[in-house]
């Protein structure tokens, strides 16, 4: 019963073990209700999000819930990280964690309001880009010390804190050199992205294994 709904060995808690498995997974849910097609970027991202009514709607707000959930996870990772630089890293990740939330939720909002009346997009949808790219780099500038704190912290295997390190670094430069409303730039992220959230589901899958051995 402890593996479901205690700490376990890891001492991380249920709540936050099961958002790092259901959080990576509604944010990938999350981005096929709003669009299937890869070449949706930009201001055709918009006209997605404007011609997906309730669908897109729903879809955002999945995203925002499981952004919540991942946070969640991460916050439960920084209580148990030991003391010392990896937690200080862990605590900074956490922190920058929250406020990728609070833009993502305007990203969502707007784009809410894009889908509820499409006439919007055209005033609305450079807005909605803007605070999403903003928010994109913010992701991938927290992902640098929660890849650094996970790995140095002994909570999983460095190798994963280094393949979120270099899912970061790739996803900065991917940002800043392309932009993230770039037809390179929207396939590289998107790529990582996925990545990002499927690495995220195998540390919360760990966590659970852990507390099982």
């Amino acid at each position: 019963m402890s593996l479901i709904t205690g700490a376990g060995r890891s001492g991380l808690d249920a709540v936050a073990k099961w958002s790092l498995i259901i959080g990576p997974i509604l944010f990938v849910i999350s981005g096929a209700m709003v669009t299937l097609d890869p070449a949706d970027y930009g201001d055709k991202f918009v006209a997605a999000v404007a011609a997906g009514g309730d669908t897109a709607k729903w879809g955002l707000v999945i995203g925002v819930i499981g952004i919540t959930l991942y946070a969640r996870g991460v916050m439960g990772l920084a209580r148990i990280t030991p003391e010392g630089d990896a937690q200080a890293r862990m605590r900074i990740a956490a922190a920058g964690v929250v406020a990728v939330l609070a833009v993502w939720t305007v990203q969502a909002g707007i784009g809410m309001a894009i889908a509820e009346n499409p006439a919007a997009a055209a005033s609305a949808g450079a807005v909605m880009l803007g605070v999403g790219g903003a928010g994109t780099i913010l992701a991938f500038l927290t992902l640098i010390p929660f890849a650094g704190g996970i790995g140095s912290g002994g909570l999983v295997n460095k190798n994963i804190g280094w393949v979120l390190f270099a899912i970061a670094i790739i996803g900065l430069l991917a940002a800043l050199i392309f932009g993230t409303n770039d037809e390179t730039g929207s396939l590289i992220l998107g790529i990582l992205q996925l990545i990002w959230a499927v690495v995220t589901l195998v540390i919360g899958i760990m966590m659970f294994n852990g507390d099982g051995d």
